[in-house]
């Protein structure tokens, strides 16, 4: 039986704010427009990039990417919608 969902693949998005250290994602979605996301871009933080969350502290997170750390406050870390990936860095 065909569900219509033959090789798609299964989703869950949640902000990078709720993620733990160690976590490997890769962007889904930026919320938002304007110059937070103007700023998450010009970071390299796009949808379909992957990164690693480094360190966290409360909703704030120190992420890697492409081999540069970056500090997210909270409201910019819960404008970047993620997926988990398998694995850790």
């Amino acid at each position: 039986m065909d569900n219509g969902l033959s090789g798609r693949r299964c989703i869950t998005l949640v902000p990078l704010s709720l993620k733990q250290e160690g976590d490997r994602v890769q962007v889904e979605k930026i919320l938002g427009t304007g110059y937070l996301a103007s700023t998450l871009s010009q970071l390299g933080i796009i949808v379909g990039e992957e990164l690693i969350v480094v360190q966290k502290v409360n909703e704030s997170v120190i992420i890697r990417i492409r081999g540069s750390r970056y500090a997210l406050g909270t409201g910019a870390a819960c404008m970047v919608m993620v997926n988990p990936l398998p694995g850790a860095a």
